[in-house]
């Protein structure tokens, strides 16, 4: 056998020692002894030892918990247990803890020969073929990490851990680069003792090693010698490679353990560099990806927000807020115009953004792309808003300005305009996503202006015909427009959604359309009605569905317009419907244009007035009326008069159309 090869043995009997010494020593092996497994691993910690030969039964610490921590700390020491009660048990026992085999006493020297053969035998082929336990520890470290759930700090952390212990180093550190290839290095993490070195030895060490080919190896019988005055007996580094140039550095250290590291130490600790800097690849690819999914997930977020609404200021406002997180820009502007539509203009700036940029100096930089007349347009006309920002801005730079066609992404003419004062460029076509975030903006703006100037084209058409209704009887011009103020106002206090009311305020304004059918000689007599004339008047209702029927848009109201003069107890017409079978808005409608009927003059009658029509309402609760509307509206008018009502609904401007 070699004559470096040391074995370690253990008992509390002396005479078992001696008798292991000799039969050891006879066949050239170098020899220690100790007492029990405390004394025997204070020992290994200065010593490197190829076997241990133990007693189980010892005091202190037995010859079991003695293999369980020589498997943890030193795997390369195998361990042969003695025993003078043997068991199938503690055979299990003993070889679950780490040993390599179980000697029962009385034995021979024969035996303990032939046993300590086959040991060393089957550790020079642990060390000599792969897998070693080193290479072990690499895999391990391999098929535990998943770079989908670890950080890149923490599988360093997990790494130089993982160094310290299999190399039983006292003192692991990885440097990794600033820049791939280059030389300036930061100290991301180490374990172990800290103070073995200098901050300033330390990456001495790193930077030699990245200029070095294979790595380097410090201590008493290489070629680098260690600084003076350090407790390090060995050092090795390796370079962690990567396709773009070395990554960083791996080092380990050692101070208590005096033999040094040895080449097939650093070629391991290769292995180590080499799957760091795959690791590390990956990881950058991974956050590459990452990025690119969360750019993407952003983007979907904001353009969902950008169509969530077809109101033009809240898809602004949204579009605003969106390019926001994404663009430095200190103004933000959107001009769309189109045939037979009115042109829609928003510039949203910086608060502290100087008149003249906005009045001079921002419209010469437009006209040199766009018509002055549109530039004009843009920035004379609309809506402005500021925001805060607390970026510094060179008022007296030029600007970085972005101006878009929206014309590319729809049927409409118009530009989108980002501009901004600061070294911060804007670079829209640099970035895919933020084009995906443009045509979702531009769709988003298209659609909304689109509908808000359909539902004008719809408003003005429902004002048309209520005005032809109103227009056939000088005595009822407004009839329309106040019971369209009385159910607003109703319906307002019973909560009801926006929608509702803005499909009641329809509904009233054309609840009488069916009378354009109805002859002037029988709307404006001014005598008592026949019967025959009366029922054509009754025909009103129905007529006024089947002349909105045809039309989609007024689909959802007709049947308040039909029903209006159904009554609670069912004594209505056209079709005698009582109680919960009228529809809920025709309810309100019939309580507001009975009330508008009372309080305004007709031509063969003046009005009877207030206190009469509020008389009738309440004498009709619950025959006529529906009790819960009558007392609602009863309610509204003990302090408010019937010219409040019809006065606010004026001045709030309801019948006209307004993008805002």
């Amino acid at each position: 056998m070699s004559e470096n090869t040391k074995i370690l043995v253990v008992d509390d009997d002396i005479s078992i020692r001696t008798l292991c010494r000799e039969v050891l020593e006879l066949q050239n092996f170098e020899v220690d002894e100790a007492e029990n497994g405390s004394i025997a691993l204070s020992i290994m910690q200065t010593t490197s030892f190829s076997l241990v030969l133990s007693d189980i039964m010892m005091p202190d610490m037995g010859g079991l918990e003695l293999a369980s921590e020589i498997r943890l700390k030193y795997p390369d020491t195998l361990v042969i247990l003695i025993t003078g009660h043997g068991s199938i048990d503690l055979a299990k026992d003993a070889i679950q803890r780490g040993a390599f085999d179980l000697i029962t006493k009385p034995f021979s020297m024969v035996e303990l020969s032939q046993t300590v053969g086959r040991a060393l035998e089957f550790r020079k082929k642990q060390l000599s073929v792969l897998p070693s336990p080193e290479l072990k520890d690499l895999y391990n470290l391999t098929v535990n990490i998943n770079i989908s759930k670890h950080t890149r700090q923490a599988f360093l952390e997990t790494l130089v851990k993982a160094l310290e212990h299999t190399f039983r180093g006292d003192s692991a550190r990885i440097y990794l680069a600033n820049t791939p290839g280059e030389n300036s290095i930061a100290k991301i993490c180490e374990f172990g003792k800290e103070d073995l070195l200098s901050d300033d030895e330390w990456k001495s060490f790193s930077r030699k090693t990245l200029n070095a080919e294979g790595g380097i190896l410090a201590g008493e019988y290489t070629d680098l010698p260690l600084p003076e005055k350090t407790s390090i007996s060995s050092l090795m580094a390796a370079a962690i490679p990567s396709p773009d140039g070395n990554l960083g550095v791996c080092m380990v250290a050692r101070s208590s353990i005096p033999a040094s590291f040895t080449v097939r130490d650093l070629k391991l600790l290769g292995l180590f560099a080499a799957q760091a800097g795959n690791q590390l690849m990956n990881y950058r690819l991974t956050s590459n990806l990452r990025g690119h999914a969360d750019n993407l997930a952003h983007v979907n977020i904001l353009a969902g927000d950008f169509s969530s609404s077809l109101d033009t200021k809240q898809v602004l406002s949204s579009i605003v807020k969106g390019f926001r997180t994404m663009i430095p820009f200190d103004l933000f502007g959107v001009f769309l115009s189109g045939k037979d539509m009115l042109p829609l203009s928003y510039t949203m700036v910086r608060s502290d953004i100087p008149e003249k940029i906005l009045n001079s100096d921002l419209r010469k930089l437009l006209e040199q792309t766009q018509e002055s007349l549109t530039v004009s347009q843009y920035l004379d006309s609309g809506i402005r808003d500021s925001f805060a920002c607390a970026r510094v801005a060179d008022w007296e730079s030029v600007p970085n300005i972005e101006i878009l066609d929206l014309s590319k992404f729809g049927s409409l003419k118009g530009m989108m305009v980002l501009a901004n004062w600061s070294h911060e460029k804007i670079l829209f076509h640099d970035s895919s996503y933020l084009s995906i975030l443009v045509r979702h903006a531009a769709m988003a703006l298209s659609n909304a202006y689109l509908f808000e100037t359909s539902e004008m084209n719809y408003t003005q058409a429902i004002f048309a015909l209520a005005s032809a209704v109103d227009a056939k009887d000088p005595y009822t011009s407004n009839h329309s427009r106040n019971v369209a103020a009385y159910v607003m106002t109703i319906a307002s206090h019973q909560h009801l959604p926006v929608r509702e009311i803005k499909l009641l305020h329809h509904a009233a304004l054309l609840h009488d359309i069916g009378k354009i059918g109805i002859p002037e000689s029988i709307l404006n007599k001014t005598g008592k009605l026949t019967s025959e004339e009366f029922d054509i008047i009754k025909m009103h209702p129905e007529t006024g569905y089947k002349i909105l029927r045809p039309v989609t848009a007024f689909g959802s109201f007709i049947d308040t317009v039909r029903y209006h003069h159904e009554r609670y107890d069912g004594g209505g017409y056209p079709f005698g419907l009582e109680k919960e079978d009228i529809p809920h808005h025709a309810r309100i409608l019939a309580v507001a244009d009975c009330f508008d009927a009372m309080t305004s003059d007709r031509i063969y009658r003046k009005a009877p007035g207030i206190d009469y029509a509020l008389s009738e309402i309440r004498k009709n609760i619950g025959s006529q009326f529906d009790p819960e509307i009558a007392e609602t509206f009863l309610d509204v008018l003990k302090t408010r008069t019937p010219e409040s009502i019809v006065g606010e609904y004026i001045s709030r401007g309801v019948n006209r159309f307004s993008f805002s």
